[in-house]
This record gives C-alpha cells, structure tokens and sequence, in this order.
C-alpha cells in the first residue's frame, strides 16, 4: 500500500487517533471525512467503541460493531500495546510524523506516554472529562455524569420527579465537535508558523455551553433557574413542546407574540390569542395546564404531517418527530445527503447521518468503510516508520504488534 492521502479539504493532513472513547473518534471521524489520513492507533483487543452495540449477527467480536463502523470510517488502524516500551516507542515516533494528535487517555497514562514532548511541531488535543488541570482531572466520567456535571440535567424532568438522562452519547458527540473546532484552530495557527499547540478540551465543559440560558441568566441577575414543571418545559418559552396529534407527535414553538397569534388561528382557537393568562409567553408558562388544556384536543384532530405543514404555511415552528425509520426517509434529508454509507468487510452495511456540513465544491466522505482490527499495522510501520518486514514480525511474535493476516 502507497502511503497516500485522501481528498477533501484536509487532504494531506496527517492524524493519530488515540484513546479509544467516543468522542475522540468523533473528532477523528471529521477529520477523516474531510480527506484526512487519519489513523486510528488501539490496543490489543480494541478500543472500547468497538464492544458498543449494536452488534451484526455472526461476526467474531472485536468486529462487528455498529457503532465502531460509525465512527471509524475512513480511518486506518493500528493494533499497538503501547503500554509496552516499544510499543510507547512506536507511538511516539508517529505522533513525531503527525500533524495533529487526538487523544482521549487518562491524564497519567498521556503524560506517561509522553506524547507533547515527542512531537513538539504537532497539534496535540486532549479530550478527557473534566480537563488535564484542577482536583478533578482524573475523575472519570460517562454521558450522564456529564451532563449531570454540567448543570444540562437540572431543568429537564417531571416537576415531581428526578432529572431525565436523555440516551446515546450526546456529551461525547458533542465534546468531539469542539475537539474538532479546537484541532482545526491550533492547526490553522501551525500553518502559519506558530508551531505545534496543546489543546485541552472538557467534555464537562463543551457540555455546559449547552446550559447557557439559565447560566447566564443567574450570572447576569442573579436569579436560580425556576424550579422544573413539568416534562419539556423550559421557562419562559411557553408552548415549547411535543404535543400529541391524531397519529403521533408533533413539536411546537412559539416565541414571539406572532407566532403565538398565528397558533392560536391554526388549531380554530383565535380568541386563546388575547386570553389574559396566554397573552404573555410568562403567562402562557405559568398556566401551563390550562394552556395544555385548550391546545391537546385540538391537536389530536388531525395529523402530524397537516399540523406540520399548516404550521409551516403560518409561519409558526412545527415539525413532526419522526421515528428513526422514518428519519431516513424525509425528502429534505435525501435531498440533502444527510446519510452516509458505512461499510465494513465483516458486517453488512448501513445508512446512518453523515458529516454535517458540505463544502461548496470541495468533496465530503458521507460514511465510508471502517477497519478490522489492526488491519494497516504492518503496512504503516513499513511505509510511516521504514521497519523491516523482519522488525515488523518480530514485533508481532514478541506481542507488541497485533497485525493479523487479513481475509481479502
């Protein structure tokens, strides 16, 4: 295998993805498909996306994941016991050929692997959850400790009951976003001759930008956010909600006093508009239960495609919530490319949201194939480090290298 890069805006750019969680695959993930050479160093075994599931029938772990084709398409991989001094050695001698590191290790074992002082012309980002400096910079974490962390959770609940975790690896997807955004910054700046950059990205952090209404709002007037009351409400906006229809759900926004007025036209109620207790998005929020009252009937007398669509004719935000099969099917998302094509050569392949954003011109992976288990080891020592076929098996023999000899 020629050592070449891929196309697309980063074409050329060379990236070690390295620590195994979500969100530092993420943040390689749109690296890779915006034509990075983005390798993925793990060690034996995988890294921990590849026991995530969902997992394809009959597929030997560690492959198989769905979860694992997701966020490494388009990578490579290399299977390194980097705990060992060689392979640290090996690590450390690719990180020197980089133009950018990511990396998701425990504090202690980053600055034990020493990564910031091998490759000292090389963006390096570190994506951890509570940062590399402070009392809490080894704690560990999970999404829901971060959001929890965060402050996200405190609003989002039943007023008589405890905070609701939304599912998935939202804290983790999000985190790799910034990771993303912080790399290209400290990238741009080595362009220009600043030389390399240690970047330190919070998953707690990146997370609490997202607690940003009732964070300013206190830090601003020092008034604590109301108390919760009820299942998506989130003072002042008020409808701000799923509400039911006659075959599913359908959401509502109003913001401004138009789209009030207009919402009240829509569901055949137009007095509700200059009612005392709605005229006011305060009002309307702390008589909830009338309003809800008034509005649910007259909801679930049509569907959510007509409320939709009529509400879009009106002017007032609608949409309906579609299940995730019916997600793929939505016009404005085909007409778009919103999904991509992931492959692997042991799992059958599936359609999932690709990268989200298009250039202009300049070409975009949407999905792509991930990689066996170490299935480039051999080839990058060969091309990247110039190791003999005989150092490379010796390498393997001594289990510092896991390079299996792969099926076509």
């Amino acid at each position: 295998m020629a050592d070449t890069a891929g196309q697309g805006a980063l074409a050329g750019v060379r990236v070690i993805d390295l620590g195994g969680e979500v969100a530092a695959a993420y943040c390689g993930a749109l690296f890779a498909a915006c034509g990075a050479d983005v390798l993925r160093i793990e060690p034996p075994g995988g890294d921990p996306v590849r026991r995530l599931p969902p997992f394809a029938e009959g597929v030997a772990r560690p492959e198989g994941s769905g979860m694992q084709m997701f966020l490494d398409a388009g990578k490579r991989s290399l299977s390194l016991d980097y705990a060992r001094p060689r392979g640290a050695e090996i690590v450390r001698a690719l990180a020197r050929d980089a133009d950018l590191v990511i990396e998701a290790l425990p504090p202690a074992a980053a600055e034990a692997l020493g990564l910031a002082a091998a490759a000292p012309d090389a963006a390096v980002v570190s994506l951890s959850w509570f940062g590399r400096e402070g009392p809490g910079r080894d704690w560990r974490g999970t999404d829901a400790v971060a959001m929890a962390a965060a402050a996200f959770l405190y609003p989002i609940g039943p007023a008589e009951g405890p905070p609701l975790v939304p599912g998935g690896h939202q804290s983790q997807i999000n985190g790799g976003l910034v990771g993303f955004v912080a790399a290209m910054t400290a990238l741009t700046g080595r362009a220009q001759g600043d030389g390399g950059a240690r970047v330190d990205v919070s998953l707690v952090e990146a997370q609490a930008a997202y607690a940003e209404s009732g964070a300013v709002r206190f830090a601003y007037d020092g008034v604590p956010p109301r108390s919760r009351k009820g299942v998506n409400l989130f003072p002042p906006i008020a409808p701000q909600t799923i509400f039911p229809c006659a075959d599913g759900w359908v959401g509502v926004t109003c913001v401004t006093p138009m789209q009030w007025r207009a919402m009240c036209g829509l569901v055949g109620a137009p007095e509700l508009a200059d009612d005392p207790r709605f005229n006011t998005s305060f009002g309307r929020f702390d008589n909830i239960d009338a309003l809800y009252a008034e509005l649910v009937p007259r909801l679930k007398t049509r569907t959510a495609a007509h409320w939709f669509h009529e509400g879009q004719k009106a002017r007032v935000p609608t949409a309906m919530v579609p299940t995730m099969a019916e997600l793929a099917t939505l016009d404005h998302l085909r007409a778009r490319e919103a999904f991509g094509r992931y492959e692997h050569p042991d799992a059958p392949a599936f359609e999932a949201p690709a990268i989200p954003w298009k250039f202009a011109a300049t070409p975009v992976a949407r999905g792509g194939r991930a990689p066996r288990l170490g299935e480039h080891g051999r080839e990058i020592l060969k091309y990247r480090l110039h190791l003999t076929a005989a150092e490379i098996e010796a390498l393997a023999e001594q289990g510092v290298l896991h390079a299996p000899e792969m099926a076509a």
